[in-house]
């Protein structure tokens, strides 16, 4: 079932319009956090009065819920009671049935606010069979409830969120720097601002973030420095690249978590690769392959993808599957196989630029 967007709640708030149930979840827990608070402002107004707002975390009594869902509203518009991070799969049958109870005769007065602010809602954690929160937000569509998913957003969304945060700070961010700190932190929004605002200090009274800027200061995720691991090894610099899985083993980083990265990083350039030689599209295949809010890295790997045949790229892979299934079946001293596994990429690398 699809549930409204990001779009349609920012439009709603800015209405006049008012609903009596709302549920508030999704992977982007920095904008619900954002639109929950919004949203709760639009209904109980700046300064919620105390006999007219009411807040539940995690675990609750349902007999609670149910009085403050029934108040009425003497000094205010409306009885706002907002739900935080409830997780229905831990409810017994007995709090389930309540909760449903409870849903079906909510006063016209009374708004209902479900937030998943740091709840993960998300099949993948759970036993499909045992997930309930997809069938209480399709309960919740029926009883006429506004349901928001809310995900993150794709790369051109939030390079120009950040150069809009910049601007409000006095700071100019040009968009391909913007793409840089993406790069290098990810698509959480949460993190992204928390980087920029580390940019925003570090720069003092001078006027623009540049590149050497987020080079000094941001923090890059693993999956940012096996891409650097990747791009020195298709170039051949051999220093450049020991130097950098040396840095990965000094931050402890498992090897067979480079690996199954590094492996991870060759698909995208393959993907890449072949999509770009039979004249596909590059939004086409991250659909397919459902990158989501990763679709950006195919298009940012494409130019990585042009200095190897294919041919190349599946003998490196060949080799990381192979290395990967010993590290699973046998005991081998880990930081040198894969020490070894780089050597065999810069062969296969280096065999290509002799050959082209």
């Amino acid at each position: 079932m699809a549930y409204l967007d990001e779009k349609s709640l920012k439009g709603h708030i800015t209405s006049k319009k008012y609903n009596n149930i709302y549920m508030v979840f999704g992977d982007e827990k920095y904008l619900i956090k954002h639109y929950t608070a919004l949203l709760v402002k639009k209904i109980a107004g700046e300064v919620p009065d105390e006999f007219a707002f009411h807040e539940f975390t995690k675990e609750f009594e349902m007999q609670s819920l149910n009085i403050a869902v029934s108040a009425v509203p003497f000094m205010a518009q409306f009885n706002c009671v907002v739900v935080y991070d409830l997780d229905v799969n831990k409810l017994d049958e007995a709090d389930y049935e309540a909760l449903k109870t409870i849903l079906s005769s909510v006063p016209d007065t009374t708004a209902l606010i479900f937030s998943m602010p740091t709840l993960d809602t998300s099949q993948k954690n759970s036993d499909n069979n045992k997930n309930k929160f997809k069938s209480f937000c399709n309960l919740l569509v029926k009883l006429k409830a506004d349901v928001y998913e809310i995900n993150q957003r794709d790369a051109v969304a939030l390079e120009h969120q950040l150069a809009k945060w910049a601007d409000k700070s006095g700071k100019k961010l040009s968009l391909p720097t913007a793409s840089k700190i993406i790069f290098y932190c990810g698509t959480n929004l949460q993190v992204l601002k928390n980087e920029l605002d580390k940019l925003i200090a570090y720069t003092g009274d001078r006027e623009e973030i540049v590149v050497e800027d987020v080079e000094k200061v941001v923090v890059k995720k693993l999956e940012a420095r096996i891409f650097d691991l990747m791009d020195y090894v298709i170039l051949g610099n051999l220093e450049k690249a020991y130097a950098m899985l040396h840095k990965l083993f000094e931050l402890k980083e498992e090897p067979r978590t480079v690996v199954r990265l590094l492996g991870m990083s060759y698909i995208d350039i393959y993907r890449a690769r072949v999509t770009t030689e039979s004249g596909g599209d590059m939004k086409e295949t991250a659909e397919f392959f459902k990158y989501g809010a990763r679709s950006w890295v195919l298009s940012k790997i494409r130019t990585k993808a042009e200095r190897l045949s294919t041919n190349a790229i599946r003998e490196s892979m060949t080799e990381i599957l192979e290395l990967s299934a010993r590290l699973n079946t046998v005991t081998l001293n880990e930081e040198a196989e894969v020490q070894k596994l780089i050597a065999k990429l810069l062969l296969i690398a280096n065999k290509e630029r002799q050959y082209a």
